[in-house]
């Protein structure tokens, strides 16, 4: 009465594999599951969309030959199991399975930032591991009907969470910024997978009955020798041949970012480390573009001679994991992606929307965005800036835009036609970072821009080098010359302040008049502290005079105005 009751009888006709035997195929395994990491890491790695799939495709095919190579190699480390060739059929029914899940799933666990994706994909690619060695094991299997549900569930779940358990690993050694994820630090990794490899393999082989009595007398037939020779040779040339490939491509997607880098007038320069952040902020982009996690903060620029100031646009990005990101290596990933103009629209609009609350507060401060070449190229910019800026009730003067000597002399006759769009629509274009290339200066007579700013290269070691100074009085003479307004960034001394405005240059920005201020303190600074910090330059410019001297002319009426008069003089 009670029999249904009872467990069926477990029956495990393939005895655990013999030490030698076992401990090789143990060795091989694990080193599998280390070149799988590397090739997982490195489609990981890969920042920009193409490298990215182009990695995915071949980490997929070289895992998936891979361990159906190993797969079979299993079959040979059991006594009594006949080493007859492969039925061509199934064996390659087997690799295309195993290929197949492995280029569905590895996208997802080398780049998804979500555990229950990571999860999901692992189950996903353990049943595509399970149906492959099913399919290599039909010759074996007497009746697929009766299963041995104790073993089968067993190596169900231990090949799931042998996926899971490599690829959250992976993650985490990826977010905690490990520029290596790979090193001895995690050897023990390995060895623990390949472990549980073999222990899945045995509970594999007795998932089914198999067919006949199995002798432990049987000897190694010569043809299955030479079989398993050829699928271990075969298994080692795939992976030697992905490693080197994982080694060159890596070198040259870090010189494709370098160049880019350069491009950019970046002052970054790419580590490992950093080209790890970029792979992470990379696998977070679309939750970095959100409107609300784009924070500007905003660094005074002020005109000596006239008292008027307006605001350069910073971007300032923080998130909940990766914390507080570096802004170019987060464009760098954005140009990378292909998705620089639409990360400079929002950046426009929130400073925009900034700019019109100011406006509205009584406050028409005029402010400077920083733009990429591909935004100000695109047919319809100028048309959507004058519309975003007329939408808000704001004059055209009260956005400038900036853009890298770089990015402009990069960008061809192209760009002259751009500028030449938005000057007719009343917006002007500054040329950043100017001393910062190499370029001729004949440009700057054809480039349609209104001003430079003169990149901190030119303050270094200012007061002692008469070279330096003697550069920055014939960049005023010339820009004065060419109906252009200069800035010089970067001034962080009041013996810097001085020589640059004795070269005959009234505008600055720096730390010493003003560090970037976040949007929601600028109406504050502008009415309680801009005053106080104009006349501080003031007195640096000018000290007081001792007992006994008559006081010197002051540089600078007591006023300050602010928005659209900060480019006079």
């Amino acid at each position: 009465m009670l029999s249904f009751l009872q467990m069926p009888r477990v029956s495990f006709d393939v005895k655990f594999p013999p030490l030698w035997h076992g401990a090789m195929f143990w060795v091989f395994a694990s080193l599998v599951v280390h070149v799988c990491q590397r090739l997982v890491e490195h489609t990981a790695a890969s920042v920009d969309r193409s490298s990215r799939k182009i990695s995915a495709s071949q980490a997929a095919l070289s895992i998936g030959c891979m361990v159906w190579a190993l797969d079979v190699a299993g079959f040979f480390m059991y006594e009594g199991l006949p080493r007859q060739e492969l039925e061509l059929v199934p064996a390659l029914a087997a690799l295309i399975t195993m290929a197949f899940a492995s280029r569905l799933t590895i996208p997802t666990l080398s780049t998804s930032t979500r555990k229950h994706r990571i999860i999901l994909a692992g189950c996903w690619l353990a049943g595509g591991m399970i149906a492959a060695h099913a399919m290599l094991a039909a010759r074996y299997v007497a009746d697929f009907s009766r299963v041995n549900w104790v073993a089968a569930l067993l190596a169900a779940t231990l090949a799931a969470c042998i996926a899971c358990y490599t690829a959250i690993r992976h993650r985490a050694a990826k977010m905690h910024g490990l520029a290596t994820p790979n090193s001895s630090q995690n050897w023990t990794d390995w060895v623990y997978c390949g472990g549980a490899i073999l222990v899945l393999h045995w509970l594999l082989i007795n998932a089914f009955p198999l067919r006949g009595p199995l002798s432990a007398n049987t000897a190694p037939e010569p043809d299955g020798m030479v079989l398993l020779g050829m699928v271990l040779v075969f298994a080692v040339a795939v992976a030697v041949e992905q490693l080197f490939n994982v080694r060159f491509d890596r070198g040259r997607q870090h010189l494709f970012r370098q160049g880019l880098t350069m491009l950019r007038a970046s002052n970054t320069s790419l580590t490992p480390a950093k080209d790890a952040q970029l792979a992470l902020i990379a696998d977070h982009l679309d939750e970095l573009l959100r409107p609300g996690l784009l924070a500007l903060h905003f660094q005074p620029i002020a005109n000596l001679r006239t008292r008027t100031l307006h605001l350069e646009g910073l971007l300032r990005l923080s998130h909940a994991r990766l914390g507080h990101i570096n802004p170019e290596l987060f464009f760098l990933v954005c140009e990378l992606q292909g998705r620089t103009a639409e990360v400079d629209r929002m950046i426009l609009c929130n400073a925009l929307d900034h700019a019109q609350q100011w406006h509205m507060q009584g406050q028409p401060s005029a402010i400077s965005v920083n733009v990429a070449p591909g935004t100000l190229l695109a047919g319809d910019f100028a048309a959507w800036l004058s519309a975003e800026l007329a939408r808000r009730g704001l004059p055209e003067h009260a956005l400038r835009l900036e853009m890298t000597e770089h990015a402009i002399i990069a960008s061809g006759p192209g760009m002259s036609h751009a500028m030449g769009h938005l000057d007719s629509a009343g917006i002007h274009v500054v040329m950043d970072d100017f001393g910062a290339g190499y370029s001729s200066l004949g440009v700057l007579a054809d480039l349609p821009i209104s001003g430079i700013k003169c990149d901190r290269l030119f303050l270094r070691r200012v007061p002692q080098d008469l070279r330096r100074q003697a550069l920055l009085r014939h960049v005023a003479a010339m820009s004065r010359e060419l109906g252009l307004h200069v800035i010089v960034e970067g001034v962080e001394t009041a013996e810097e302040l001085r020589i640059v405005v004795q070269s005959g240059i009234d505008s600055i920005q720096g730390y010493l008049f003003a560090r970037p201020i976040p949007a929601c303190d600028i109406p504050h600074w502008l009415n309680h502290v801009a005053p106080g910090r104009l006349e501080a330059m003031t007195q640096l410019l000018h000290p007081k005079p001792s007992l006994g001297q008559p006081p010197e002319e002051p540089l600078m009426p007591p006023s300050l105005s602010i928005g659209s008069g900060a480019w006079a003089g």
